[in-house]
């Protein structure tokens, strides 16, 4: 048996009730993390302008659109919730997919769920075995693959979500087989995008994609047998000959990712990759006192890559300014806490954070040693310089990362505030219950219904 088949097969014979407990668990906290993301991001012009075309088109009205009031096809809901939980970059992240994985999985899981009215069991099922699958697809993948330029969010994520969405839709393994070769020939995504509106559009896409490739499935369409592994398949486009397949069956459940390395759950709404040195320089400012007048300059050493996704220098909108590690270090500095008013466009304009970031100076340092991710490994040291001082700052695990994790409470907190949004806090309190005991709900679109503000079926497209 060759990669293809062997991910099918696992897919296809995975049970919730032969996973740790802890797998469960760690389950239910990323579904809740992407949930409230997904609610945060329903009013940005990103999901508003997706969402748009999605209802234009009409379809036959089966999922939801978290945060408001779009009812639509599955493939539609998949892909405006993938985008709205990316819109405002506070969802998890993966040692091993050098991504995002509950975005991409998630959405796809939700949609098909609610179209065939699947029970909370089956749901927290396919979402576990999705970001198995892709977790493990991207640790075989290696560095090359994301240092080419692709987004693994949207690469990777494609090939779990049509996993995740061909368990719903109870897929023997032959056909997720099928499935995860038509998804292969829709992966795609490109870092060049980050900092625009394109960059959130990823997972939406990734999502839909898996619901589409399963639902081709389901109907009959084949793929090749070898899509993944082949001369010319996944891993030798995408990671450029470098992806190392032997083995990868075993290592699928083996442990979970879910689990170790975990996920890292996003304390700021952000890139990843200034993580690190916004809890450098809050700790900073805070046990220093310093303000931002004082500042003469600041220099924030990262690992060989760290800097590979922060893309703008001198930002000028709200978007860039999260792929700026100049601009989220003035913030830091400025607002002292980095929320979803930091990254506005106003918020990058202002005179004093574009004054700010030019005194910020990022450097690699090839003496870290990181051997997989510059996003999570080796550290990220902070030197602020002032009037009065210097001081410094290493930091080896941004705050949420499986390290130093966040507390229930700090994810309840975070939920709320998303979800706070868009919904009324009678509802985020029922969700909160319904979400706490997802395994015993009989039918998804029961969790659903608190997520949604106001409930408007579209009509069948005929």
């Amino acid at each position: 048996m060759g990669v293809t088949r062997d991910v099918s097969a696992w897919v296809a014979r995975f049970s919730i009730d032969d996973a740790p407990p802890e797998v469960a668990e760690a389950a239910k906290a990323g579904v809740l993390d992407t949930i409230g993301v997904i609610l945060a991001g329903a009013p940005e012009p990103v999901t508003r302008i997706v969402a748009e075309a999605v209802a234009e088109d009409g379809a036959r009205p089966v999922a939801d659109q978290l945060g408001a009031d779009l009812r639509t096809s599955a493939e539609g809901a998949a892909l405006v919730n993938g985008t709205s939980g990316h819109a405002l970059d506070y969802d998890d992240v993966n040692d091993s997919v050098r991504g995002h994985p509950s975005v991409a999985i998630l959405p796809a899981a939700l949609a098909v769920a609610q179209s065939v009215r699947a029970p909370g069991r089956a749901l927290l099922e396919a979402y576990i075995a999705g970001v198995e699958v892709m977790a493990k697809l991207g640790r075989a993948m290696g560095p090359a693959h994301y240092r080419g330029g692709w987004h693994a969010t949207s690469t990777l994520g494609t090939l779990g979500a049509a996993m995740a969405a061909g368990r719903l839709l109870g897929l023997d393994a032959g056909r997720l087989e099928h499935a995860l070769a038509i998804a292969v020939s829709e992966a795609s995504g490109c870092q060049q995008n980050f900092g625009t509106m394109t960059k959130p559009f990823h997972p939406g896409h990734a999502a839909r994609c898996g619901v589409h490739a399963a639902r081709l499935a389901q109907r009959g369409m084949t793929g090749a047998a070898a899509a993944v592994e082949g001369p010319v398949g996944f891993f030798a486009v995408f990671s450029f000959g470098e992806a190392r397949t032997s083995g990868l069956a075993g290592t699928l459940g083996r442990p979970f990712d879910l689990v170790s390395p975990g996920l890292s759950v996003k304390k700021y709404p952000c890139c990843f990759q200034t993580h690190r040195a916004a809890d450098g320089v809050l700790d900073l400012v805070e046990e220093h006192g310093i303000r931002p007048g004082d500042v003469e300059g600041v220099t924030v050493t990262v690992p060989p890559g760290g800097r590979q996704a922060l893309i703008y220098e001198r930002p000028q909108t709200g978007l860039q300014g999260k792929f700026s590690m100049p601009y989220v270090v003035a913030a830091a500095i400025l607002d002292r806490r980095l929320g979803f008013e930091s990254f506005t466009d106003a918020a990058v304009a202002r005179a004093g954070a574009q004054a700010l970031l030019e005194t910020v100076t990022t450097v690699e340092d090839p003496t870290i040693r990181d051997a997989w991710n510059p996003s999570a490994g080796g550290h990220v040291t902070v030197e602020i310089r002032t009037r009065g001082g210097r001081w410094a700052r290493r930091t080896d695990h941004p705050r949420g990362s499986p390290a130093a994790p966040l507390r229930r409470e700090n994810l309840v907190a975070k939920f709320r505030d998303c979800a706070g949004r868009v919904l009324e806090p009678d509802a985020i309190d029922r969700a909160l219950a319904l979400l706490d005991s997802i395994e015993t709900v009989l039918d998804v679109n029961t969790l659903v219904d608190p997520l949604v503000p106001r409930r408007t079926t579209m009509p069948a497209r005929r």
